[in-house]
C-alpha cells in the first residue's frame, strides 16, 4: 500500500483521475510508473524512476534502460541507473550492456550511479569484458567509474582488469585499482602494490599502496615500506608507510 501512497504524495494523475484506492499488485503499479517515465514533467519522471527502483520488478527494466539512454534530464538518467541496480541480477544482457555504456554519460552523477549499479551484479564475464573495454578506450571519468564498479564486484574474475588499471594515465584510476586489489586480498597483488609504492609519481597512489600493504602484507613487504618511510618526501606517504611497518611487525 505504500506504493500507492508514494504516487499520491507527488500528486500523480493516473488514467485521468487521482489515485483514490491503494494498489497492492506490484505489476499494476510498475506498469503505471513505466507510463510516467514518459511524462513531460521531469520531476514526475524522476519520482517514477525512484519508485520503480523501490519496487525492483524486472518488468520495469526495458523502460528504465530507455530512460537511461534517452532522457534529456540527467537526474532521470541517474535515478534510472540506480533503479536498474536495485533490480539486480534479474537484468538481462541488454540492460547490463547499457549500464556499462552509461559509464560514458556526460553526467558524472550518472556515471557513478551506473558504476554502483554494476557493483550490485554478479561479476559475469560479459560485464567484466565490457568494463575492461571501458578501461582501455573510455574517457577519464568513465575509467574512474569503471574502476569503482570493479571494486564493488566480487570474485577473482576482476583481478586482470584491476592489474590493467594500475598502468592508467589518471592517478585516481590507479589509486582506485590499488584500493580494489587491496579489497580483493589476492596475494598476487602484493608485488604490484610494492611497485606502485616505490615508483608511482602520485602521492595518493603511493599512500594507498602503503595502507593496503599494511593490511594484507607480510615481512616480505618490509624492505619496500622501510625504504619509502625513509626517503619519501611526502608526510602522508611517510605516515602510512610507518603505520604499515608497525602493523606488520606487531
Amino acid at each position: 500500500m505504500w506504493l500507492a501512497i508514494t504516487l499520491i504524495s507527488v500528486g500523480v494523475v493516473l488514467s485521468g483521475c487521482q489515485v483514490e484506492a491503494p494498489i497492492q499488485d506490484p505489476m499494476i503499479v510498475t506498469a503505471r510508473l513505466v507510463d510516467l517515465l514518459h511524462d513531460p514533467d521531469p520531476e514526475v519522471r524522476r519520482t517514477a524512476a525512484l519508485s520503480l527502483g523501490k519496487i525492483g520488478h524486472s518488468a520495469a527494466a526495458p523502460a528504465l534502460v530507455q530512460a537511461l539512454r534517452e532522457d534529456p534530464d540527467p537526474v532521470v538518467r541517474e535515478y534510472s541507473a540506480w533503479a536498474l541496480g536495485e533490480i539486480g541480477d534479474t537484468l538481462n544482457h541488454n540492460a547490463k550492456i547499457h549500464l556499462v555504456q552509461a559509464l560514458g554519460d556526460e553526467s558524472i552523477a550518472v556515471k557513478q550511479a551506473a558504476a554502483t549499479a554494476l557493483g550490485k551484479l554478479e561479476s559475469s564475464q560479459e560485464v567484466m569484458n565490457l568494463l575492461s573495454e571501458v578501461l582501455i578506450i573510455g574517457g577519464r571519468d568513465s575509467r574512474r567509474a569503471a574502476v569503482k564498479a570493479l571494486m564493488d564486484l566480487d570474485g577473482k574474475a576482476v583481478y586482470p582488469a584491476l592489474v590493467q588499471a594500475l598502468s592508467d594515465s589518471d592517478p585516481q584510476v590507479r589509486q582506485g585499482a590499488v584500493a580494489a586489489l587491496g579489497e580483493l586480498g589476492d596475494p598476487r597483488a602484493r608485488p604490484l602494490l610494492r611497485r606502485r609504492l616505490l615508483r608511482d609519481p602520485a602521492v595518493g597512489v603511493r599512500a594507498e599502496a602503503a595502507y593496503r600493504l599494511g593490511l594484507m602484507g607480510d615481512r616480505d613487504d618490509l624492505p619496500a615500506l622501510q625504504r619509502i618511510a625513509q626517503t619519501d618526501p611526502t608526510p602522508l606517504v611517510h605516515l602510512w608507510a610507518t603505520w604499515a611497518i608497525q602493523r606488520i611487525t606487531g
